[in-house]
């Protein structure tokens, strides 16, 4: 049996489909090397998303450095034939554990099921939002909005928040079913990136009440988190609605795992006959079916023929152990490289390929990434290149000289052109870039450092620099923005960073006008001023300004959250505007998010 098919089967262990996370105590030696390195391979959290910054966030300095807790080793079978009696005995009480999680699901009784009226698994005291953050907005305009939002948010910040509200344990809006708007909501969490998000939001929602739409964006959610079996529980529910060549294939596969062997192999048979499908697709199930217990079939994966990756194709190759070819994650959306970045059945070497992207959009943590390339560093998979960046990692925390720190540091943050990698990279060393004492022999690399900890909300750890960076410079700019308590600038001060603005069309320049504006640290007047210098205009009305304006005046700050990620939507930050930034940034401090309004306004400008 294939380790991917036995951790895509994690879920179905869960008891009334809530997972309790087991934390080992740990008495490790301390250690200078970042946390992860020589640890097994993580799994990922499905606690909560990572968190947003602090006011005063900071991290030891080197002279108190971090101890490592070692994580629990994740199961493998990779290796054992088929007929191995171990692997019988994990298969039968794998069987098991899904007949009574079924047997529990369909017999949950109408007084121990979940209210439909408040619904999400992070609770407010767990750091999620208020259940009343969205106001008193109808259940079709909060529905409206859900689907307005696309999957591509130009700011890593911007997503954390959303997943942080969609997550939310929220009041159901009038006029909709709760289950139907815990699945937009999913639906959102999938769009973004966010596939172990969805499936949470779908787990908030017991068996029972599950609807139409709930039952289709669940199978979706799953497949896209590699854990088609995941659906398994819902089936009994699905009834006559969930229909589909699909919806048969993981009939087909739950029938295997629940030992009705002879029964899934007709399934798989039929769907063959019927047609509909390509046959990569009918040939991932089969795989999946002739693993369980009672299913064995020879299966062979061919990908020779296969010109697009799909969710299925992704979800069910990873889940059977098999990794699809390098080329069609090439041409794929960036989601799959965010979905594959967190499926801890994928190659180490494969998931920390995939972590630039994930962590520029939000997926991962700078500890994630961490983590991961530190379960990685002794892995025989990974090739040359990968190894030598690993090293240079390690080097950025537990070099001896602080020069040679910042230079492993600077070795990574220029090691590709690419503005997704070079950001991804600044948020890789946060930790370590947090580490350096400001020094005047550093102010050099002030900028880098000072972006990277500012990507990970390090905002106090960064502050530490602001008596040494020169005034004007970049690194200034973004502290300008990310430092909290800052005071008030002038005209004359913000005005000295336009000379060194070597972006296109002065959109760093453009983008701090807005942040200092939006965060109250401009006066109007030297706002307008500034704004005439550059070109730009804060005045106007749209139908998005106005919504967000009222939000923030009603003091609705998930309704603000959820309108911040409608208007922060695009490939890159060409897509915004000077003027929508000042309001996300004002919108966001109104409502008392002033956290997640400097980082927003900090972002900006380092990314642009």
């Amino acid at each position: 049996m294939r380790r991917g098919l036995f951790l895509g089967c994690a879920s179905l262990l869960a008891v009334a489909f809530v997972s309790a996370p087991v934390i080992g105590q740990n008495d490790a030696p301390e250690s200078l090397l970042p946390p992860g390195f020589n640890d097994p391979a993580p799994a990922p959290s499905q606690a909560e998303p990572p968190p947003l910054p602090e006011p005063g966030r900071t991290i030891p300095p080197p002279s108190s450095p971090a101890t490592v807790q070692p994580l629990d080793p994740l199961p493998s079978l990779a290796g054992q034939e088929e007929s191995d009696a171990a692997l019988s005995e994990e298969l039968a009480a794998l069987q098991e554990q899904l007949e009574a999680q079924m047997a529990l699901a369909q017999a949950l009784p109408p007084g121990a099921r979940r209210s439909l009226d408040l619904i999400g698994p992070l609770t407010e005291a767990n750091g999620g939002y208020a259940a009343s953050s969205l106001g008193n907005i109808g259940g079709r305009y909060a529905q409206t909005l859900v689907r307005r939002t696309g999957g591509r948010l130009i700011s890593r910040w911007a997503s954390l928040g959303l997943q942080r509200l969609l997550l939310s344990e929220l009041n159901t809006p009038q006029g909709i079913n709760g289950a139907n708007f815990a699945a937009e909501r999913a639906a959102l969490l999938l769009r973004i990136g966010s596939a172990d998000g969805a499936v949470r939001m779908v787990q908030a929602i017991d068996p029972p009440a599950a609807t139409p739409r709930l039952l289709d964006v669940a199978l979706t959610s799953y497949v896209s988190a590699a854990d088609p079996l995941g659906m398994c529980p819902l089936l009994p529910f699905a009834g006559d609605t969930a229909k589909g060549k699909e919806w048969q294939l993981i009939r087909a596969m739950c029938a295997g795992f629940s030992g009705e062997g002879s029964s899934a192999r007709e399934q798989i048979d039929r769907a063959r006959r019927q047609g509909g499908m390509d046959r990569i697709d009918v040939v991932l199930a089969e795989k999946i079916v002739g693993a369980s217990l009672n299913g064995r079939r020879a299966v062979t994966v061919q990908w020779d023929d296969v010109g697009q990756l799909t969710r299925w194709r992704f979800g069910l190759a990873l889940t059977a152990g098999v990794e699809p070819p390098e080329t069609l994650y090439a041409s794929a959306d960036r989601n799959y490289q965010a979905w594959r970045a967190r499926a801890p059945m994928a190659s180490l070497a494969s998931r920390v390929q995939a972590a630039d992207m994930a962590a520029a959009m939000g997926i991962l943590s700078s500890s994630d990434m961490v983590d991961l390339y530190g379960a990685a560093f002794d892995d025989i998979g990974s090739d040359e290149t990968l190894r030598d960046r690993m090293g240079q990692l390690r080097s950025a925390y537990v070099a001896a000289d602080a020069d040679d720190r910042v230079s492993a540091m600077e070795a990574l943050w220029t090691r590709s052109d690419n503005a997704f990698v070079r950001y991804s990279s600044h948020i890789l060393t946060a930790h370590a870039a947090a580490r350096v004492a400001p020094s005047k022999d550093l102010v050099a690399s002030s900028d880098d450092l000072i972006i990277s900890m500012v990507s990970a909300g390090f905002d106090t750890s960064a502050a530490r620099w602001s008596n040494l960076v020169p005034e004007g410079s970049l690194g200034w700019a973004v502290l300008a923005l990310a430092a909290p308590g800052r005071s008030q600038l002038s005209s004359s001060q913000v005005s000295q960073f336009f000379d060194n603005d070597d972006s296109a069309d002065a959109r760093k320049s453009a983008f701090l006008v807005a942040g200092l504006a939006g965060l109250g640290r401009i006066s109007d007047g030297d706002r307008d001023s500034l704004a005439d210098e550059l070109g730009i205009r804060f005045g106007g009305q749209s139908r998005w300004i106005s919504a967000i304006r009222t939000a923030a005046s009603q003091g609705n700050d998930g309704l603000v959250t959820l309108l911040v990620a409608m208007g922060m939507q695009g490939n890159d930050w060409s897509a915004m505007t000077p003027r929508q930034l000042f309001h996300v940034v004002s919108a966001l401090r109104t409502v008392g998010r002033q956290a997640e309004a400097r980082m927003i306004a900090a972002e900006a400008v380092s990314r642009a």
